[in-house]
């Protein structure tokens, strides 16, 4: 786990030489690779199946190496940050899409290692343990290394922390022995963390302009972080739930986020895209432009793979080649597009395959409640 750390030690040893207070940049990358150790360390015994305490595995099995490999990639990517911050502002261009698809790897293998678990019959407590951990580890120095080259602002960086706050608030009340809840599983929250992955990920991409991928931040940022407010109301004891663990504020926010505002949205973007191709020869597109706007539109107002169709639309208009560029239509229509990923197609889809595709392996499961006095 130290091992690419300690390879990105000895490669900017000149630079170190010459600016010792570089040093601070390598300490993401020890923290990462200290802590997933740490983990592993002390739930090693809980390596055996779910309900089988007495039982350990006599081997991590292939879903646990993935996720320790998943690690080790975050570590290296960890390296990068002292690059971010010499003169120049960014990577060399052998290596700047580097940060980007390193990333985007790591994201894809937490799909793997879930999948693989489930496939060998072998889904443990320390599996769990080390994908919560290497995912927030892996969101944290991603977001630092966009945040750095300017591609995600600053702000941003609360996404990458807000899961040590909460983690260290349990701990603190388990000290001090105050009531805690157990949280049920929350499938919509595992989807948007997910969203954040993909987000920075493409951020990290030098194919996509900084100021789209700025906007995104800030819609992608604000279900994730009023979740993470949400679940320590209810964890920490300080707000009224019903057996679904749903509290009254949630049931009506759902009314207007997963069906009134999906529909509002679908409204906005075929209103937005109309005007854009009524005023086509102000900008200097193509038809084929034309073409990829309309039906991505269009897909999107009948909501035929709406969520599809609106990741495609959002990187069309975030891309480094759009010909709209930042005008204002391009502007409203991303946020809209933006928004719609999280919110999907609601009421009046035609045919929505990603909700079953994203709910899939996301499906409630009911965790009996504990208090400790």
């Amino acid at each position: 786990m130290f091992s690419p750390w300690l390879f990105a030690v000895v490669l900017y040893l000149p630079l170190l030489r010459r600016q010792s207070i570089m040093v601070l940049t390598l300490l993401p990358g020890l923290a990462v690779a200290a802590h997933v150790q740490h983990q592993l360390s002390r739930h090693l015994g809980g390596n055996h199946r779910l309900g089988e305490a007495g039982r350990l595995y006599p081997t991590l099995g292939a879903a646990n190496w993935i996720s320790l490999f998943r690690a080790g990639a975050i570590v290296s990517l960890a390296g990068l940050l002292p690059m971010t911050l010499l003169p120049g502002h960014g990577l060399p261009n052998g290596l700047s899409w580097a940060p980007g698809l390193v990333y985007l790897g790591i994201a894809l293998a937490d799909l793997m290692d879930g999948l693989v678990a489930r496939r060998q019959k072998r889904e443990t407590e320390l599996g769990k343990r080390l994908d919560v951990t290497t995912d927030a580890a892996g969101l944290l120095v991603a977001s630092l290394l966009a945040v750095n080259l300017g591609r995600l602002p600053a702000v941003y960086l609360l996404v990458g922390l807000a899961y040590y706050p909460f983690i260290f608030g349990i701990w603190l009340r388990q000290k001090r022995r105050q009531p805690l809840v157990a949280l049920q599983a929350r499938p919509y929250a595992r989807i948007i963390a997910g969203f954040q992955m993909g987000l920075v990920g493409m951020a990290l991409l030098p194919i996509l302009h900084p100021t789209f991928t700025v906007v995104a931040a800030y819609i992608f940022m604000m279900p994730l972080l009023v979740g993470f407010l949400r679940d320590w109301l209810v964890v920490s004891c300080r707000v009224a739930v019903d057996d679904n663990q749903q509290t009254a504020a949630e049931r009506r926010v759902g009314v207007l986020w997963m069906r009134l505002m999906p529909l509002v949205l679908r409204l906005t973007i075929l209103v937005c895209g109309a005007a854009i191709l009524a005023g086509g020869g102000v900008y200097p597109v193509h038809l084929p432009w034309y073409l990829a706007l309309g039906i991505g539109c269009l897909f999107i107002g009948l909501a035929l793979m709406g969520r599809s169709a609106a990741l495609f639309l959002t990187l069309l208009l975030a891309s480094n080649l759009s010909p709209l560029g930042r005008s204002m239509p391009a502007m409203i229509l991303f946020g809209a597009t933006a928004t719609l990923m999280l919110t999907g197609t609601g009421a009046l889809s035609l045919w929505a395959p990603e909700e079953r595709l994203l709910y899939r392996h996301n499906g409630k499961k009911v965790t009996a409640c504990s208090e400790t006095q």
